[in-house]
């Protein structure tokens, strides 16, 4: 029971580190993964560019978010038990986020656009029922930002 609640928890903090990284190739930014195969999702006119460019330029980053940014965090209750809290991050805790490692194959991501106004992205591991969600809106001066951020949180 002792090394379950020391490895479970490393296990955790590890994932989370992962799990901010995307992708490394720009053409698949518009990529839905299910699984081992992966269809075409048709993501809103400019989001693949600003996706690409919050990635890479981390103060283009910080002025894409909407602080304080809202969202939840997972958070590890016992051995067997998660929570996901309410939770606002604020610039100086805010840890830039990458594109790295997604093609690995470890890991699956869904883009989910709602209307021309808004993406959900999901990602995972293949390995656990472990992931992160972000969602992106279009605001009234026609730029992107997130405006929400879920970290490690198990998919049901």
């Amino acid at each position: 029971m002792k090394k379950q609640q020391i490895i479970l928890p490393i296990f955790l903090f590890a994932t989370s580190i992962v799990l901010f990284i995307q992708c490394k190739n720009p053409q698949n930014a518009n990529l839905q993964a299910s699984g081992d195969a992966e269809a075409k999702v048709e993501l809103p006119a400019g989001f693949e560019a600003f996706y690409q460019k919050f990635h890479q330029d981390s103060a283009y980053q910080m002025a894409h978010i909407s602080w304080p940014l809202q969202g939840s965090k997972g958070l590890q209750i016992d051995s067997v038990t998660n929570e996901n809290r309410a939770q606002t991050w604020q610039p100086t805790e805010w840890r830039i986020q990458k594109l790295d490692l997604i093609e690995s194959g470890e890991y699956i991501r869904e883009m989910n656009p709602i209307g021309d106004m808004m993406v959900i992205e999901r990602i995972r591991a293949k390995a656990v029922p472990y992931g992160i969600e972000r969602r992106f809106a279009k605001q009234a001066n026609q730029e992107w930002e997130l405006i929400y951020y879920m970290d490690i949180f198990e998919f049901k």
